[in-house]
């Protein structure tokens, strides 16, 4: 049995305090949510004791016919709080008790969810074996396997991906979990998912794919796995840009380079009529214009207004010039 420090004990009273709030408490300040019923001491104790991974004390308070689904205030139960700090002897027991492996949390979390962020990949195919749902999804939209995306777990990944999770499944914000590794740059992840039949065109809400959020946020290793796999570099948004102009728009200089050393057009017009050099000049950006020159960039190509970057370039000085003043 594990024993705790005086200063261990005492913070995990003040984080159990805090864990275990009056549910009225805890609806008066978020009306929208759930009324819980407050747990009892001894479901308050089972608690306490799988966050430590005092198995003896579990197993104890199991056999005197406390719940082993006894939760907290926002739903989070003991088996939850045993997978959140790795206990898998204390999840097992619970597991083997009749715990719901498919529990939800108010914020819409799951053991497995909750597994799969802190990289448990054993915990994982524990509850995986046991019929964990591998599409709930928290209230940010992000299920088992986009946990594992994100904080970069590839054991976690596969064990969710060997099951048949949905590599294509889209947060709430329309992100897939192909656009989460590319924003991260987890380049190992990228691999795995698109062996795993990931599709490279999908779209989030703001329009863009991949490789678009990739050059967004200079991610020069993921774009070149990303074209590798032959995704399409010239590959337009829903208003017609490309992944060059999502990384001239964040001035990601060394993305934009190697956009353009692998062909990308520095002359594609968006559905607006502007190019890349445009949207240079009018987020200031201006080395970011003097690179797309370097490599074919016209500035005399005109916009639906019938503006050239030669003009925007004019506008954007004249405008800076007059505020100075």
């Amino acid at each position: 049995m594990n024993r705790l420090t005086l200063p261990n004990y005492l913070l995990l009273l003040v984080s159990v305090s805090l864990l275990f709030m009056s549910a009225n408490c805890l609806a008066a300040s978020n009306p929208g949510l759930e009324k819980l019923k407050d747990p009892t001491p001894q479901e308050k104790e089972l608690m306490q004791a799988a966050i430590v991974g005092d198995i003896d004390t579990v197993r104890q308070l199991l056999d005197q016919g406390v719940s082993p689904d006894a939760h907290g205030r926002y739903g989070k139960t003991a088996l939850m709080f045993a997978v959140e700090e790795g206990n898998k002897d204390v999840a097992d027991l619970l597991i083997a008790r009749g715990a719901d492996v498919n529990a939800v949390t108010t914020p819409g979390c799951t053991a497995l969810t909750i597994a799969s962020e802190g990289g448990y990949d054993d915990i994982v195919a524990t509850l995986l074996k046991k019929g964990a749902k591998t599409q709930a999804k928290t209230r940010a939209g992000w299920n088992a396997l986009m946990m594992a995306v994100i904080y970069n777990h590839p054991k976690v990944l596969q064990e969710l991906i060997n099951v048949g999770a949905n590599v294509d499944t889209q947060d709430k914000d329309g992100n897939t979990p192909l656009m989460l590794a590319a924003k991260n740059g987890h380049v190992h992840i990228i691999e795995m998912l698109l062996k795993a039949g990931a599709h490279t065109e999908l779209r989030n809400k703001d329009g863009g794919n991949a490789l678009m959020v990739a050059a967004a946020n200079g991610q020069l290793e993921v774009i070149k796995a990303l074209l590798k796999y032959g995704c399409n570099i010239d590959s337009q948004s829903l208003d017609g840009s490309t992944a060059l102009f999502w990384a001239t728009e964040t001035n990601q200089l060394k993305a934009m380079e190697l956009l353009l050393k692998m062909c990308a057009n520095p002359n594609h017009q968006d559905k607006d009529g502007s190019t890349a050099v445009m949207e240079a000049y009018l987020q200031r950006n201006f080395d970011a214009a003097i690179l797309l020159y370097r490599y074919g960039a016209d500035p005399n190509i005109k916009d639906n207004d019938g503006l050239s970057g030669l003009d925007y370039a004019r506008q954007v000085h004249q405008y800076d010039s007059t505020k100075k003043n």
